[in-house]
């Protein structure tokens, strides 16, 4: 085998010319294959997308509006129901925020508002009426406060008080406000035991009043309002039957003759003097009917009170 012949000036300037050719080429191409080149994602607008390339399956459309999307299992049977907004009342500014509107949540009040006075308050009536009856009618009549819109009638008194003892209540119950007298039911035939068995009286021959004169809607404690209210009439009452003993009922009534905020356990079992009158607090009807271990207690508060109004025990 014989060496290869070396090459000629010929031969290398035929190489080199092909080789620029082939690279000249191949930069032509990066240049087409740079300007061909898609903008960065960013910048490619949703109509100018290029389209997908071949052998690649094209990406999934956007899901159709809410509106147009077929319903899903168990969406047939909701329904959405427009509901209109009630027309604005005649005279209504509609430059007026919707806060302001009649009939916007943010307007209506948690709770309604209690009725204002309807008539004269009970401090101008009562001192005016000068017997029981003209003070009964002024009674019937109140509407200082919202009791008179729940009331079934008033409950004014009982008895006539000829042996110048006085019973004090706190307010009427549904028995009482049904029929307009004080103390009837359970708890008002215990009373009437406790003066015809325990005080050897009649009970026309007490007198029995409550603090307010209406019943509180439920059977409530009396608010502190309504207890100011009707003391205008009690006082009248106090003062022109003229009791030589006050026999408050309850914790409520005691408080309240005696102005003062104490237990009853403090209050009861000794006298106390209003002005000339004595007051025996002692614990009510109600609560001995739950109670009745506190009869005897009771049974010593009606002996005290009789023995201020002279009244011999049986």
């Amino acid at each position: 085998m014989t060496d290869a012949e070396p090459p000629t000036a010929a031969d290398l300037a035929h190489a080199l010319s092909r080789t620029l050719r082939r690279r000249a080429a191949l930069g032509q191409r990066r240049v087409k294959a740079v300007a061909a080149a898609p903008p960065p994602l960013a910048a490619v607008p949703r109509s100018a997308a290029p389209p997908p390339a071949a052998g690649r399956p094209a990406a999934r459309p956007p899901e159709p509006h809410a509106e147009a999307r077929p319903a899903r299992r168990g969406e047939a049977d909701l329904k959405v129901k427009t509901v209109p907004r009630p027309p604005a009342p005649a005279g209504w500014d509609s430059t007026q925020p919707d806060s302001a509107r009649p009939d916007s949540i943010a307007a209506a009040p948690s709770r309604p508002a209690a009725e204002p006075a309807a008539g004269p308050a009970p401090a101008s009536v009562a001192p005016g009426c000068a017997t029981l009856e003209a003070l009964r009618d002024g009674v019937a009549a109140c509407q200082a406060c919202e009791l008179a819109g729940s009331r079934t009638q008033t409950v004014f008194a009982d008895g006539l008080g000829t042996r110048r003892v006085m019973f004090i209540g706190e307010a009427p119950g549904a028995d009482e406000d049904r029929t307009g007298v004080p103390f009837v039911g359970r708890a008002g035939q215990l009373l009437t035991d406790i003066i015809t068995k325990g005080m050897g009286l009649r009970r026309e021959d007490v007198y029995i009043a409550n603090v307010l004169k209406c019943r509180p809607p439920g059977n409530r404690d009396p608010l502190p309002s309504e207890k100011e209210l009707c003391t205008a009439w009690l006082d009248r009452q106090i003062e022109i039957v003229d009791p030589a003993v006050l026999i408050p009922l309850g914790r409520h009534a005691a408080c309240h003759v005696l102005g003062v905020d104490a237990p009853l356990g403090r209050l009861r079992g000794k006298v106390h003097d209003r002005g000339a009158r004595k007051v025996v607090p002692t614990y009510h009807p109600a609560y001995l009917l739950r109670s009745p271990h506190d009869k005897r207690k009771t049974w010593e508060d009606i002996q005290l009170a009789m023995r201020e109004a002279g009244i011999p025990l049986p």
